[in-house]
């Protein structure tokens, strides 16, 4: 099962790691570029992280995905 998250600030970052410290079996974690910093230091942390080019390849890479992004 590949995740996907769409945004990645800070409920992105707190759902991502709560995920690893859990026991949810997943094979990759798809994330986008939106906030670079944080998806380049997630993708650091943990070595199932992955940045995608645009949200579409989360969409065709993702069994479930997280819309991770709050009003404007």
């Amino acid at each position: 099962m590949n995740l996907g998250f769409i945004g990645t600030g800070t409920i992105a970052s707190s759902v991502i790691t709560g995920i690893f410290k859990s026991n949810i079996s997943f094979k990759k974690i798809y994330i986008s570029k939106r906030n670079n910093k944080n998806s380049q230091k997630l993708k650091k942390k943990y070595k199932k992280v992955s940045v995608a080019k645009d949200n579409q390849e989360i969409i065709d890479n993702c069994d479930w995905i997280f819309l991770t992004v709050t009003p404007t």
